[in-house]
């Protein structure tokens, strides 16, 4: 019988080259995991393209990606200027491994560092349960709408 050890994903710093894997990721995450919960045009209109809009995110925002063997399977977004989430999301077939709870570890943990008491993000309705699990609650004051899906403000103190 043969056996090989699988190395755990590794989290490093985004950079320009992961441009298009960050954007396929987000892509099949949305289309995969917010299926239950989100119309199949809504779910376009979300992924509908936006020149720029990944070039951006990583000009604004301190962006983390995941790898296994080599190949970008998660990441995330935060903008630590605005104490925001940004963006968190996990290829489907990378689901369910902590993927994304040590992708919110470091982000808060980078939070931290950079003097933040507390962050704050708009939720997908599939994703609600994994963030309060971690601690993140449910925000009364927002409404929670991020267009074009609806979403659920939450916040996390760090401190």
């Amino acid at each position: 019988m043969y056996t090989h050890a699988v190395r755990a994903p590794s989290i490093r710093l985004a950079r320009p080259a992961d441009l298009a894997a960050i954007a396929t990721v987000h892509a099949a995450s949305v289309r995969a995991l917010c299926a239950g919960h989100y119309s199949p045009q809504a779910i376009e209109q979300w992924l509908a393209p936006s020149p720029g809009l990944y070039d951006r995110m990583l000009r604004s925002s301190t962006v983390y990606v995941a790898e296994r063997a080599g190949r970008v399977v998660a990441f995330a977004a935060v903008r630590l200027a605005t104490r925001e989430v940004r963006a968190m999301y996990v290829s489907p077939d990378a689901t369910g491994g902590g993927l994304g709870l040590r992708l919110m570890q470091r982000v808060e943990r980078v939070a931290r560092a950079f003097g933040a008491a507390e962050l704050r993000l708009s939720a997908t309705l599939n994703a609600v349960g994994f963030y309060e699990r971690l601690g993140w609650r449910r925000d009364p004051r927002d409404a929670g709408t991020r267009p074009p899906q609806r979403c659920v403000a939450m916040r996390k103190r760090l401190t």
